[in-house]
């Protein structure tokens, strides 16, 4: 069996259903055609062999009970390592785009997890690879009172445009990320999407949203720019479609390294982009006034809801849970909620429709997941990193949890409350999938090299603040983990004890605390 470079989600499903040879023949005969196709199906390889990541696509971060049980049973049943590793294994974690992903899944085992899924109405298509990646809204969408609209039609609008023209969203020169929000905080990391549109009302008072394209980190950071377009909610869709088709008119399918959706709106300018959407969606007005704050918000915490319950947001460090632990967020969700649960984009979840918070609060997973962590718990993401990932230089999730820790031993417990809203990110290699520079402290992982040997590091970047529109700079290169570490220390004391805001944390800021890069 061969893979084709014309083979969509659809086709690369169906040749692994019927699939005879084993993923090492697959391999040998398909090579980089037979690994990027199949991660249009959300399958990407790993470094353990044979072996790979499936992500689980979920629109908005949105997931019931009986859903989430069929994953925590996937990854009981196939997320588990072979015989003597050491590496972790059966588990999920949540990502900074609300998606699931569950690593050590044999090639063979696939179609047996596709079945399960499609029985409760779950996707890994296009979860990776060149495609309209799974679109992201506010956690609470629909449930916290300060909502301007809910755009949970949207999400199924989306699912059903990728299934139905997965022959224009499975085939774009490089990913694609969409968000659409009607939360007036900035939950969802909204200028670093490709497309994202956020609540705003219209000159004839329609609710709907303001268009913002070209965002994104990595190799090319930007922010992205605001367009003067509004579009309705029954308009979303169809401008969804007409920038894909602009992407795909004019992106560059050739070049990898130049060929970002961002890249092309700095080229072509945000006015041409705005041109080309008018041109394709005609109806589209001029935006309306915006009642998007831009202000950080992680909807952590005990929250009333519309409906007079209660959401309650929960800390997942490093967003990582064991099968065990899923099932009995599962259990959660149905015994003191009404059996939804939400992904959140700083790899924590929300349970909804909560009616006896006390009864929750008590059960023994909420002592060690809480909705009131401390603020370094409730600061670190990271990406999953080495072991798995093949790009990661060092384990991104075990650098959290230490540093963590040596937070919490190092630096003062008075002024802690001025640690509020603090974001420190942590990426195992030089991609931004835990988003970095929109920290106002970054690290990533790197090695440097004494008079004896070679050691890990960390490049350090500071001022990441997308609410500001700024992204982080890198101000120390190749920095040891534990001067880096003390580093941060020296920072935050100084917020702790009122000589810096949070906002001061910029290479300015800081003064002597971290020096200009090196």
């Amino acid at each position: 069996m061969t893979f084709q470079r014309t083979d969509g989600p659809t086709q690369v499903r169906a040749a692994v259903e019927s699939a005879a040879d084993p993923w090492a023949r697959i391999l040998e005969l398909g090579g980089d055609v037979a690994v990027g196709r199949m991660r249009l199906m959300g399958v990407y390889d790993d470094r353990q062999e044979g072996r790979f990541m499936l992500r689980t696509r979920i629109p908005g971060g949105r997931i019931n009970a009986d859903q989430l049980e069929t994953v925590a049973g996937v990854i009981r049943d196939f997320g588990r390592g072979w015989e003597g590793h050491t590496e972790p294994d059966r588990f999920g974690e949540i990502t900074t785009r609300q998606d699931i992903q569950i690593h050590w899944v044999a090639f063979e085992e696939l179609p047996e997890i596709w079945r399960r899924y499609d029985a409760v109405g779950l996707t890994s298509a296009q979860a990776c690879g060149d495609a309209m990646r799974n679109p992201t809204a506010c956690p609470v969408d629909g449930e916290d009172p300060r909502g301007l609209l809910t755009v949970a039609p949207l999400l199924e609008e989306f699912r059903r445009f990728t299934i139905d023209e997965e022959s224009l969203s499975a085939f774009l020169p490089r990913k694609f990320k969409v968000v659409v929000t009607g939360c007036p905080t900035d939950c969802a990391v909204v200028k670093l999407h490709c497309l994202a549109f956020t609540p705003a009302r219209g000159v004839d008072g329609t609710v709907g949203f303001n268009l913002h394209v070209g965002g994104g980190l990595s190799d090319s950071p930007r922010i992205a720019d605001e367009l003067d377009l509004f579009a309705r909610p029954d308009q979303v869709t169809d401008v969804v479609r007409a920038t894909l088709e602009t992407y795909r008119e004019f992106g560059d399918f050739e070049s990898k390294a130049v060929n970002r959706f961002r890249v092309l709106v700095h080229q072509l300018g945000p006015a041409r982009v705005a041109e080309e959407l008018r041109g394709r969606v005609p109806s589209l007005a001029s935006a309306g006034e915006s009642l998007w704050t831009g202000a950080f918000d992680d909807h952590i915490g005990v929250h009333e809801d519309v409906r007079g319950t209660h959401y309650v947001g929960l800390s997942i460090p490093m967003g990582r849970l064991t099968d065990g632990e899923w099932f009995e967020i599962a259990r959660l969700a149905r015994t003191h909620g009404d059996g939804g649960v939400r992904m959140s984009q700083r790899q924590n979840l929300v349970l909804t429709g909560v009616t006896d918070v006390d009864a929750l609060l008590a059960e023994p997973l909420v002592q060690t997941y809480s909705p009131s962590p401390d603020p370094f718990e409730r600061a670190v993401i990271a990406c999953t990193s080495s072991p798995f990932c093949k790009f990661a230089i060092d384990d991104m999730k075990a650098n959290g949890r230490r540093l963590i820790a040596h937070l919490r031993e190092t630096v003062p417990v008075d002024g802690r409350e001025r640690l509020e809203g603090l974001r420190i990110h942590m990426s195992g290699c030089k991609a931004s999938c835990a988003q970095v520079q929109a920290a106002h402290i970054g690290f990533r992982a790197t090695m440097t090299k004494d008079e004896e040997s070679y050691q890990q590091a960390l490049d350090v970047s500071l001022g990441g603040d997308l609410g500001a529109g700024r992204v982080g700079q890198w101000v120390r290169l190749e920095e040891p983990v534990a001067e880096a570490y003390a580093g941060v220390t020296e920072v935050l004391s100084a917020v702790c004890a009122g000589e810096l805001g949070l906002a001061d944390i910029t290479p300015a800021g800081v003064g002597g605390r971290f020096q200009e890069g090196s």
